[in-house]
């Protein structure tokens, strides 16, 4: 109800009234009064607004995946949707045979919550999917696994759910036709399995109405965009590999409340060293190339060729004024999802404001180097009208300073006429009403000193009269006043009337930019690339790393090698060579003592050539390293109850993997295989495997082995060939003192000095000497017998003397039981 003129008790009336004669207090939708006639100057700054709380970022959040699965003669599609940047990710068909080493790979890397499958599903498929597929909580691991019916995986259903997605970078004006061309242009329909997966998810997404609040009954699941990948053009390594060689460690919170992954930091690891983004794009993206190491020389030598720009001193202002930029650049992916809900805060219209502004500054950058380095070749054909667009919008319309002070959206002067002339009315309202006091004070009765005119939005205008003094009771009243409207017609509710335009522009707006939400995307992919490569820079001028060379030919070269960690935790570090293929010999054995530094060299070579292989620099003099399509490691057994093998078992597990798949581009890392039983069936069993891998001639893989077992040199048990070479650590031992070189040389050891290593870790002496005799009786084939000791010595003399008195006794005639009672049982209880 809209009032003119009320009597007031004086009652419910807001705190920042002015009670002057004729004055007029002004109120905001929350109850606060912002200018009083008389004290405007005052209520200006007293008035303060609660600054805009930023959204914060958190880089530990668990993003939420829900994966589809369609498997088909021979042929694997996927498509996973993931519910932090609203986008879906589908895979492109892949030939996947029934052991699915292909489909644990990517599960293993994308984590997902839920899979989902066509109740008509291959058996095979769900047999392997149950043991792996994991999720945080107690639930049964079959609910991780959920089932829709045949119908819903239906090619022609799920070619039309596609067909039918509404991303807020198609227009709204195109036509059927239109629409099936533009995303035709997105999603390769010729791949049936990916299409039937992403249907499913589709179908899953809108039936459990995925990332939509339960009121929000008429709002579709947010999809900003949809994207395709592929895992055929990449380096293959399984969870073992990446444990192995150390390239994600997480180091979880002391505190048994912060355990979680939430309180995980990565600790010491190849990631943890390399990643030096300034953006969170640019980390996560760096995580996804660590996940996904690439076999595309092109696309490496791409990356090498802008790390050495990069690293070139005349470029340092060029790397500098990138990476100021790149920390402004946000992950602007929730904030276009909120603005597709319509739920974007203040802080996402800064972000994206402040994203769009240095990006463009990043793009003017690109544009004056070299064109000849990818990257920035990219940036500029990326960084173009649409971005600039965008900067310009947000700018002419959106007016900061005021959203910080107001806390909701505000819109810039000279965008709307008819806005501006709502606000101008609005900020002259004090004044205004300020004479309608007096006017109306003029009109009222002699024995009423005082009134006031205020503006409540949603109630319209009201004369508040204060009550008397005199005593009178609450149903106090006054003649000759009537309840009329007339300052709501002339004026309506003004501030709401400018809050539902600058609304109304805000939608407008949000609209215009959601129709460039792909090229936003694009911005966020490449500035994440770009921010990549600065970090690799980065690091290659601070651990002197070099440029690898990637050669066609089946060969690893590598000149003094060295460990990109062990060379952080260690001083000084001492590099090695690595010689592998084509000239060289393909298998490396390496003997020594233990603590010589060979596990380390075996890392070594493994996380080089990795590391080539995701388009870093790396810890070398030079390398030149050809494709690689897989590696494999034996190195560590991560046994565990709920597996259910042996540590032998998991051992034989990793070989066999090896022995099925490797080919002559694969790279093996085998570290003591055949410890976990008997030493004669593990070297057997080694044996086994080098000879299978020498009989495949030229398609040898590329194989670096470590052994205690020394027979397996001595007694030759290895067929002589030239792809077969012995190499040690260098030690010095002089009797006493074992002193390591590390360095790597032709050779092998006969010893592996445990009894050194066990005196430096502490074992009594005794022990350590008694051992080493055991040891050299073994090797020389004698006998071992128990140590002499004076107990032994005794126990000796005493069975000698029984066995005297037996053959003294006339066993015809003597007393068996005297004998016993009176001779043996004395004797051996030492009373004789």
């Amino acid at each position: 109800m809209s009032t003119s003129r009320i009597l007031s008790s004086g009652q419910g009336i807001p705190n920042r009234t002015v009670t002057s004669s004729g004055a007029a207090s002004f109120y905001t939708s929350d109850g606060d009064s912002i200018i009083g006639a008389d004290d405007e100057d005052e209520s200006l700054h007293e008035n303060h607004i609660n600054p805009v709380r930023q959204r914060a970022e958190s880089s530990t959040i668990n993003d939420q995946i829900y994966m589809s699965i369609f498997w088909q003669g021979g042929r694997l599609g996927l498509a996973y949707y993931d519910i932090e940047s609203t986008q879906i990710h589908m895979m492109m068909d892949s030939v996947e045979h029934d052991d699915f080493s292909l489909l644990q790979r990517v599960i293993r890397q994308i984590n997902p919550v839920i899979v989902v499958l066509s109740s008509k599903q291959d058996d095979r498929l769900i047999k392997t999917l149950k043991p792996i597929v994991t999720v945080e909580t107690d639930d049964e691991t079959e609910d991780v696994l959920q089932f829709l019916p045949s119908i819903d995986f239906s090619a022609d259903i799920c070619k039309r759910r596609i067909l039918n997605l509404d991303l807020p970078s198609l227009p709204k004006h195109y036509t059927e036709s239109e629409r099936t061309l533009y995303i035709s242009s997105l999603v390769p329909f010729d791949n049936q399995c990916m299409i039937r997966a992403t249907g499913g998810l589709l179908k899953y997404l809108e039936k459990m109405r995925v990332g939509i609040e339960l009121e929000d009954t008429d709002v579709r699941v947010p999809i900003l965009d949809i994207k395709t990948f592929t895992l055929e053009d990449q380096l293959l390594l399984d969870d073992i590999a990446f444990s192995a060689l150390q390239i994600f460690h997480k180091d979880l919170h002391p505190s048994v409340y912060k355990s979680g992954q939430t309180g995980a930091k990565e600790g010491l690891s190849l990631f943890g060293i390399l990643n030096r983004c300034r953006s969170q794009i640019g980390s996560r993206q760096m995580r996804v190339w660590f996940l996904r190491p690439l076999r595309d020389q092109s696309v490496l030598k791409q990356r090498h060729d802008a790390v050495s720009f990069f690293i070139t001193p005349r470029n340092i202002e060029i790397v500098s004024a990138l990476s100021d930029n790149l920390k402004h650049v946000k992950d602007i992916q929730k904030v276009l999802s909120r603005m597709q809900q319509s739920q974007a805060s203040i802080g996402d219209w800064q972000a994206l404001y402040r994203t769009t502004y240095h990006a463009i500054s990043i793009g003017d950058l690109c544009k004056s180097q070299s064109q000849s380095i990818d990257i920035f070749k990219k940036v500029s054909l990326k960084f173009g009208e649409e971005l600039h667009r965008i900067a310009n919008l947000i700018s002419k319309i959106v007016d900061f300073d005021e959203m910080s002070v107001q806390n909701r959206f505000v819109v810039n002067p000279n965008v709307d006429e008819d806005l501006d002339e709502k606000k101008r009315r609005y900020n002259g309202l004090p004044d205004f009403m300020t004479q309608v006091a007096k006017e109306e004070l003029n009109r009222l009765s002699e024995d009423i000193t005082e009134c006031n005119v205020i503006y409540l939005p949603q109630l319209g205008y009201l004369l508040a009269i204060p009550k008397p003094s005199d005593g009178s009771d609450d149903q106090y009243a006054m003649e000759d006043l009537e309840f009329v409207v007339k300052l709501d017609r002339l004026l309506g509710d003004t501030q709401c009337d400018i809050q539902d335009q600058e609304t109304s522009i805000m939608h407008k707006l949000q609209n215009s930019i959601l129709e460039h939400t792909k090229a936003l995307l694009e911005v966020l992919e490449l500035c994440g690339e770009l921010d990549c490569l600065l970090a690799f820079a980065t690091c290659a001028k601070e651990f002197n790393y070099v440029k690898p060379k990637l050669v066609p030919e089946n060969v690893i070269d590598i000149k003094s090698g060295r460990h990109p960690l062990q060379e952080l935790c260690c001083s000084p570090f001492v590099p090695n060579d690595v010689c592998s293929g084509q000239d060289y010999s393909n298998i490396k054995i390496l003997t020594g003592p233990n603590a010589c530094g060979k596990s380390v060299y075996l890392k070594q070579v493994a996380v080089i050539v990795y590391m080539a292989h995701i388009g870093s620099f790396v810890p070398a003099e030079s390398a030149s390293i050809g494709p690689i399509e897989r590696i494999y490691t034996r190195i560590q057994s991560l046994d565990s109850v709920s597996v259910g093998l042996s540590t032998f078992m998991i051992d034989i597990n990793q070989m066999s993997q090896a022995l099925k798949r490797a080919t002559e581009s694969s790279l093996i890392i085998i570290d003591e295989f055949g410890k976990g039983t008997e030493m004669v069936d593990g070297m057997s069993l080694l044996c086994g495997c080098l000879t299978y891998w020498l009989e495949m001639g030229q398609h040898c893989p590329h194989v670096f082995v470590c052994t205690h077992f020394h027979s397996l040199i001595n007694q030759h048990l290895l067929p002589k060939s030239p792809k077969i070479k012995y190499m040690t650590l260098e030690t010095v031992h002089d009797g006493e003192e074992l002193l390591f070189l590390y360095h790597l040389v032709e050779g092998h050891t006969n010893s592996s000095y445990a009894s050194h290593i066990a005196l430096q870790a502490g074992l009594p002496q005794e022990i350590v000497k008694r051992g080493t005799e055991v040891s050299g009786l073994i090797r020389q084939n004698k006998p071992i017998e128990k140590v002499d000791t004076e107990g032994t010595d005794t126990q000796y003399k005493r069975s000698k003397m029984i066995v005297d008195r037996f053959l003294e006794l006339d066993l015809e005639n003597g007393d068996l039981i005297s004998f016993l009672s009176n001779v043996v049982l004395p004797i051996s209880e030492g009373q004789i």
